[in-house]
């Protein structure tokens, strides 16, 4: 592993980050991509930024919806976004709301395939 990988993953295990299986290959076999994607994720994720804790989790629960991630995930982020100040209500909300666009974009998808079938 070359000196670069290393010291990403030692940064993010120093930042209390778990370290995946896609760390250690990335760091092993293109640590200049790993660093600069690490990089990417502090600067958006990790750092603070204009929003505040409750909104920035909240937004990221609802951004891992989307991207299909893990309920583990998906709960970690609503739990962090509740204990930095939102309600149960304003979370269920936005995750039913990121249900809804999935939802819709589904059915659009669904129909405009029928549509394409009934055309032949």
């Amino acid at each position: 592993m070359s000196e670069t990988g290393d010291r990403v993953l030692e940064g993010i295990e120093a930042a209390g980050r778990r370290v995946l299986p896609m760390h250690e290959y990335l760091a092993e076999h293109d640590a200049e991509t790993f660093e600069a994607y690490d990089a990417f994720l502090r600067k958006t994720i990790y750092e603070k930024s204009a929003l505040d804790d409750k909104t920035k989790e909240m937004v990221l629960a609802v951004a891992c919806v989307g991207a299909g991630s893990s309920i583990p995930v998906i709960a970690a982020h609503a739990r962090k976004s509740m204990a930095a100040g939102a309600s149960r209500e304003e979370v269920l909300q936005a995750l039913e709301l990121a249900a809804a666009v999935a939802a819709t974009r589904s059915m659009a998808t669904s129909v405009l395939a029928m549509i394409e079938a009934e055309k032949e």
